[in-house]
């Protein structure tokens, strides 16, 4: 996390340093990712930078950590706390294929997290994360199963890796394929291909997804 001398920085410095290192995040894996282009960019010195954070990883996994808590509040503040499983999740699902349509930046941060592809220095938090990840959707499951809306002999574990997996990969995969892009980085060159799917279109996605998992899940 930033050494106290980042946050004695005037506020639109802080921001400026930021916005520039989202920039190189978003748009590189973490492994090629570079700190000597953030502050050539951000017109300070490389000895500077390593006056407010460790090093490269501990500056991405604040920034990661930044985007997460983004993604989550407004995740939440659409999710029905009472709601049951299936109209939780639905909301859910619209909350974040919003999100990642109208913040493709902080979206491919937490994309370059999860990619453990060379990233061996990431290998811990991509495990806590996956981690988390799936105990959140089994307490959704399990929810589910005591409100009598999931069936009782589902496999607790599975129907987690299953909804875990259709709502980030597989629908955002299927989006951006409706948007005619190939990866999220497509909406960081071209922000107008958001503008392709209208509320009613993504309802209509979800209405569709919704179909499925039910079939699989309700008594």
């Amino acid at each position: 996390m930033p050494r106290q001398t980042f946050f004695n920085l005037p506020e639109d410095k802080r921001k400026k340093i930021i916005d520039i290192a989202l920039d190189e995040f978003a748009g590189r894996p973490y492994s090629k990712a570079s700190l000597s282009r953030i502050v050539a960019r951000a017109g300070i010195a490389k000895g500077s930078m390593y006056q407010y954070f460790e090093d490269k990883k501990d500056l991405f996994m604040y920034l990661l950590e930044l985007a997460a808590g983004e993604k989550l509040a407004y995740i939440e503040q659409e999710v029905d706390p009472g709601a049951d499983f299936f109209t939780a999740f639905e909301q859910s699902m619209l909350a974040g294929i919003r999100f990642n349509l109208d913040h493709p930046k902080l979206s491919r941060v937490i994309a370059n997290a999860m990619d453990s592809t060379g990233e061996e220095a990431l290998h811990d938090f991509i495990v806590k994360g996956r981690k988390m990840t799936l105990e959140y959707f089994s307490q959704m499951v399990r929810r589910g199963q005591e409100q009598g809306s999931i069936r009782k002999d589902i496999d607790i574990k599975l129907a987690s890796y299953m909804v875990s997996s259709m709502l980030s990969q597989g629908l955002t995969e299927y989006i951006l394929d409706i948007l005619g892009g190939s990866a999220v980085d497509d909406l960081l060159k071209k922000p107008e291909l958001a503008e392709r799917l209208n509320e009613e279109q993504i309802k209509g996605i979800i209405d569709e997804t919704m179909k499925l998992l039910r079939n699989g899940l309700q008594p």
